[in-house]
Order: structure tokens, then C-alpha cells, then sequence
């Protein structure tokens, strides 16, 4: 018994000299995972900065940060409670809420769709009907296949003057054979690729041609958001700040994402970065702060899907989209 008190005491000893040393106990730290929308790159920059600064940790969370196989497994992932939050694409979002998943999006990071018909500068395509008597690449079955079809209906676009093949992944690397002289792909992506190889590209935003879609957002569980909103609350502010933080200190966000990566393209890093955080910003987010996103463009969003006939039905988009874990 005196060497199981003697213990006791020395336990007690060591808690309180902890105690006294940091002046209150350690809080618990919430564990939380977050997924992305694909394979990592410097469009993550500021995700990243935002952990090895010390954001998350400042508001007592421990994230582990997880590559993505697209949007559509993200916001599955996210809907079924596999991971905690998403980063994934906001017309997915409410694709995904619209079939039953309980997902909901805290946050627009990117507030324009990256969705573009990208060609080599020296085309000389300037418009959408310069594309008349053009070989250009189209991703079959994909969202970017519907996007455009859609883009060519807005616009009085006659598909019979343009010979369209069948891409996959290998877009930019046909853009610079020659092979295609445009195609249907994220210009920070494909777009920008032959640019880092030498290659002066210019592109056409689906966005400012009659399709108004946001892009890639920062989404949780619906449960959770109800069941735990402080820890949402504290994960979205701390998320926001990482791309608000990298918008004014551009160099550090790349340099941490290469120190991370170090085997990262680092031409193609350093040209990627900067054109992803130009789209974070429009006259909504100016005036009510990086992340924020208005009733009227998610109504623009949800018509456009359901024009495509990617939705079948319009939903309570209250229910979809939130600004309260930004205030």
C-alpha cells in the first residue's frame, strides 16, 4: 500500500507541475480528415500553408490532408461519413444532395468555373466561331462534354463546321503535336501544361460565355454540421485563411507546397498557382470576404444543371450551400 501511494503522490506531482507550467491543462486537439478533389498540386498551395502555419492548429484541429480521384468520389466520400470534409467541385455539391446525400458546401473557394476551350495563342482563335473548320478534343461522357454542348446552345454554336474526336488525359500533350488544335479542359490544367514546355496558350472561360457554375468548395456532412457546428465553424475559418493568407503572400504558399513536393514541376507550380488564386476573387467576395457566395449564382448554377439534364429536379439550395461558418 505505501508504494501504491507513493506512486499516486507522484502522479499527482507531475500533473500539477504540467498544470502550472502552461498555466491550464491541454485542451484536446480534434482529429479530422479532409479530401481532396484530385491528385495534389499547386492548386493545393494554400491548403497546405494553412496546416504548416499553424491555422488548424490554432483553432485546436489536427487535419490529415488526402489526395482525391475527382469530385464525384470526394463528395461521395463526404456523404457517407468516410471522411469529415471535402474539397470538391460545387455543382457536384449539389448533384450529389440532389440524389439524397446529406452534403452541404461552408465555403466557394473558387468562384469561377475552370471549365474552358483552350487552344495555342498563335490559332488566332479569338472567339468560339474561329473554331469553325477546327479539330478540337471533347471529353466524351464527361461533365466537360455537357458544359460545352451546353455552351454551344447558348451560343448558336453549328457543331457540324468543327470536327470533334474523343480525348482522355493526354490533352496538352495533343495540343503540342498538333494533333487537336483546341480542346475542352481546366485551363489551369491542360491549359497551362504546353506553357510550361514553351507553348503560349490562350483560352475561353465557359463562365463568360453564358454558363455561370462555381467551382471548387470546401464541404462537410450535413450531420456533422448539425451535430458539431463549433468544430465546422473553427475547420472552415481555418481553411479560408490559408487561401486569404496565400492571395497576399503568393512565393511563401509556393515554397511551402515545394517543400512538401519537391519533386513537383516547379515551372508549371509556379505558373498554376497564381492563376487559381485570381478566380478566388470576384466584386461578391471583395465586399463579403474569400469563401462567401450568393443565393442568385447558386440559382444560375442549379437552372444550368437542370437545363443540361445533369439534374432532373431543383432543390431547397438553403439546405445545399451556407454562409453562418464564415461569420
Amino acid at each position: 500500500m505505501p508504494g501504491m501511494l507513493e506512486r499516486r503522490a507522484a502522479s499527482f506531482l507531475v500533473a500539477a507541475s504540467l498544470i502550472a507550467a502552461t498555466g491550464a491543462p491541454a485542451l484536446a486537439v480534434d482529429k479530422v480528415s479532409l479530401r481532396l478533389d484530385y491528385v495534389i498540386g499547386a492548386l493545393h498551395a494554400p491548403i497546405f500553408l494553412a496546416r504548416d502555419k499553424g491555422f488548424f492548429a490554432k483553432e485546436g484541429i489536427e487535419v490529415e490532408i488526402m489526395p482525391g480521384q475527382g469530385s464525384t468520389v470526394t463528395v461521395k466520400l463526404v456523404g457517407n461519413g468516410s471522411t469529415d470534409f471535402g474539397y470538391a467541385a460545387a455543382d457536384q455539391v449539389l448533384l450529389a444532395y440532389a440524389k439524397g446525400l446529406p452534403v452541404m458546401t461552408t465555403a466557394v473557394i473558387l468562384q469561377k468555373n475552370p471549365v474552358a476551350m483552350i487552344f495555342p495563342t498563335a490559332s488566332g482563335i479569338k472567339s468560339l466561331t474561329d473554331l469553325y473548320g477546327k479539330t478540337i478534343g471533347v471529353p466524351m461522357l464527361s461533365v466537360g462534354e455537357k458544359q460545352w454542348r451546353a455552351v454551344e446552345r447558348i451560343n448558336n454554336i453549328d457543331d457540324s463546321k468543327i470536327k470533334q474526336v474523343a480525348v482522355d488525359r493526354n490533352i496538352a500533350a495533343l495540343i503540342e503535336a498538333g494533333k487537336i488544335d483546341a480542346s475542352v479542359a481546366f485551363f489551369f490544367v491542360d491549359g497551362l501544361q504546353p506553357v510550361a514546355h514553351g507553348m503560349p496558350m490562350s483560352w475561353i472561360l465557359f463562365a463568360d460565355v453564358g454558363l455561370p457554375i462555381y467551382s471548387t468548395s470546401l464541404l462537410v456532412n450535413g450531420d456533422l454540421a448539425s451535430k458539431n457546428p463549433d468544430l465546422v465553424r473553427r475547420f472552415t475559418r481555418a481553411f479560408v485563411a490559408g487561401w486569404v493568407y496565400s492571395i497576399d503572400h503568393q512565393d511563401e504558399a509556393l515554397q511551402n507546397f515545394l517543400k512538401n513536393y519537391p519533386t513537383s514541376d516547379v515551372k508549371y507550380a509556379t505558373m498554376q498557382l497564381p492563376e487559381v488564386l485570381k478566380i478566388t476573387k470576384t466584386p461578391d467576395t471583395i465586399k463579403n470576404g474569400i469563401g462567401h457566395s450568393t443565393m442568385e449564382n447558386w440559382e444560375a448554377m442549379q437552372k444550368a444543371l437542370l437545363d443540361m439534364g445533369i439534374m432532373e429536379t431543383a432543390v431547397d439550395l438553403h439546405r445545399v450551400f451556407t454562409n453562418d461558418f464564415l461569420k
